[in-house]
């Protein structure tokens, strides 16, 4: 038999059954994982074989052993005892819940291609976890919200006596008609990094709260958009007049800009405002904050087409002017005035312009940082400018040339691949 090559691609390798004989007739052996189980005998008979390992870690064990790949979310939870020991590979997020340090002893080794979500006594991500991805905690003795948890009016009697309750990132209270003082009443506690509350509330929350808790104070009589919106007569009908947005605000295109002025008497922003060109001016207008303001381009780019016409149509429905590039032809309508070339040709790039001279003036006057006008001659006497070329250049880029040889038949010493989650020798 010809010797070959062999190469193993996966996460876990287990070579504790493996036979010497199995493996003899190759010249290389290649393991590519992230763990290599092995016991005594299986590790002396790698050794004596041709192998090359690249691995994130060998884990040594005698027993019987469950390998575990999960490709989504996965819980750890104090009434599972796994019966074996067992290596964990998941492509998702990770969450172990209080009460399972025992059977965290069960697992020889976890690989998380994710987050993980640990409880505080635990304080880190134990040795045996190789985490791809953040790590965080929660409190052990905490009932736990959702990561944004908004607080409705029936939380403070659903909430139980003495409980304490944590969100991972934000609780929001958005009604000003929630009992905070029924919560008081109750002992309840709550942890969170970050507090969303009406002007009014901030009294009575500090009560309820961390003092290390970040207020995000919501004025009395704006209403709370929480997340990304888009400002629009639906939202206004929704929310009112006055608006306080945590997160962004976009304008879509058709937006009714005097009808905002009109309605808006009051917007807070508390993240990005993406609008066009042509609204930005009436929209500073009105009584805004925001962070900061994003102006979106509505600029119209004609690429790869033989021939391109400009006429004032054209230009009168491009507010952020016109780019053109990898054109054969450029025409120019005679409707087309110098003032529209300059300040509505953002750029352009073709083999030959057709045009008037005032025409060709303005095109030199385009600004560099638009793109550029490459000065091209005329063609020959005779020749279609529309099949000049069938492809033209960039120009102020490098041509690629593709090599259009036929891929070679395969070698006949081409190793042998095997590709899996997880791999037994």
């Amino acid at each position: 038999m010809e010797k070959k090559k062999l190469i193993l691609n996966c996460e876990v390798c287990d070579s504790r059954t493996m036979k010497e004989e199995d493996y003899q007739p190759y010249e290389s052996i290649t393991i590519n994982a992230e763990v290599l189980i092995v016991n005594e005998v299986s590790k002396a008979k790698l050794f004596k074989l041709p192998v090359r390992q690249n691995i994130g870690r060998m884990i040594e064990c005698e027993e019987e052993t469950d390998v575990k790949n999960i490709n989504g979310a996965y819980e750890i939870t104090a009434d599972k005892m796994p019966q074996k020991p067992v290596i964990l590979v998941a492509n998702g997020s990770l969450k172990v819940m209080p009460g399972t340090e025992e059977i965290l002893k069960k697992y020889k080794c976890m690989i998380i291609n994710g987050s993980v979500e640990l409880p505080e006594s635990l304080k880190s991500a134990p040795d045996q976890m190789v985490v791809n991805g953040s790590v965080s905690t929660y409190p052990d003795d905490h009932v736990i919200l959702d990561d944004d948890f908004i607080m409705d009016l029936y939380f403070p009697v659903r909430a139980r006596e003495g409980m304490k309750y944590f969100a991972r990132k934000t609780v929001i209270i958005q009604d000003t008609d929630v009992d905070i003082a029924k919560l008081l009443q109750k002992n309840v506690y709550i942890r969170t990094p970050r507090l969303i509350v009406p002007e009014s509330k901030i009294e009575v929350c500090a009560r309820l709260f961390d003092a290390d808790v970040d207020f995000v104070v919501v004025p009395d009589g704006m209403s709370l958009v929480y997340g990304d919106a888009v400002l629009n007569e639906d939202l206004i009908y929704k929310k009112g007049r006055r608006l306080f947005v945590y997160g962004c605000l976009k304008l879509e295109e058709n937006t009714d800009m005097e009808m905002l002025r009109r309605e808006i008497d009051q917007l807070t922003v508390t993240g990005r405002v993406s609008l066009y060109k042509d609204q930005k001016e009436k929209f500073l207008t009105m009584n805004v904050r925001y962070k900061e303001l994003h102006v979106e381009s509505r600029e119209r780019v004609l690429q790869g087409l033989v021939t391109v016409h400009l006429n004032k149509k054209l230009f009168d429905s491009s507010p952020d002017g016109i780019r053109i590039g990898s054109a054969v032809k450029v025409v120019i309508e005679e409707d087309v005035t110098p003032e529209m070339l300059i300040h509505g040709l953002n750029g352009i790039n073709c083999l030959q312009i057709e045009c008037s001279d005032e025409q060709r003036e303005a095109l030199y006057h385009i600004k560099t940082e638009h793109g550029m006008m490459p000065q091209i001659p005329e063609p020959a006497s005779g020749q279609n400018p529309d099949h000049a070329m069938e492809k033209p250049p960039v120009f102020g880029q490098t041509d690629i040339i593709q090599d259009k040889t036929e891929p070679a038949a395969p070698e006949s010493d081409a190793p042998y691949v095997i590709n899996a989650e997880s791999y037994v020798m």
